[in-house]
């Protein structure tokens, strides 16, 4: 039986990488300590986990902070300008979220005071509309997946076609 299942709360184990596992990347110390949330469990040895950002370490959680302004500018340039104009601010708001692939060994559970926040972010905001880059349907546990450059182009015509339409 899976000690952990989709939804629960953990936090990496601190300890040192031992032999392959540094190479192999099955372990990062520098992650040690951080909280997050279980995504998937594909089998006990490959966990993955959704990083709370505030629990990483300083330089990491900087690092991220960097990527994603630079894939938000990235997408928001791929757009036209009409596109662009046309963004709401949800539409424009662009987050990425950490996850990491652990064993269950390096997990600890976290006690269930911590369930409440767990619950908020199973629920997507009722208010909220998608964005054009995260029209893309995939099954609700998945860690997101970054659409293609054609996919992006497929959807802005799309959302350019409703919007034509709306104002016809």
């Amino acid at each position: 039986m899976p000690k952990f299942k989709e939804g629960d709360r953990v936090q990496i184990r601190a300890r040192d990488a031992q032999g392959k596992e540094a190479q192999e990347g099955r372990y990062a110390p520098h992650l040690a300590n951080a909280v997050g949330t279980v995504l998937k469990v594909y089998a006990p040895q490959e966990i993955a986990v959704d990083l709370d950002l505030e629990s990483l370490p300083e330089a990491v959680r900087q690092r991220h902070a960097e990527q994603q302004t630079r894939m938000h500018e990235r997408w928001l340039n791929s757009l036209s300008e009409e596109a662009r104009n046309r963004l709401t601010d949800d539409e424009k708001s662009f987050h990425l979220r950490y996850v990491a692939l652990l064993a269950e060994d390096d997990l600890l559970p976290l006690k269930a005071t911590a369930k409440p926040a767990t619950a908020q972010q199973a629920k997507p905001p009722a208010e909220a509309k998608p964005s054009p880059a995260r029209a893309i349907k995939r099954a609700p546990a998945e860690p997101a997946q970054r659409p293609t450059p054609e996919q992006l182009e497929q959807l802005e015509e799309q959302y350019l076609k409703t919007r034509k339409r709306k104002g016809s």
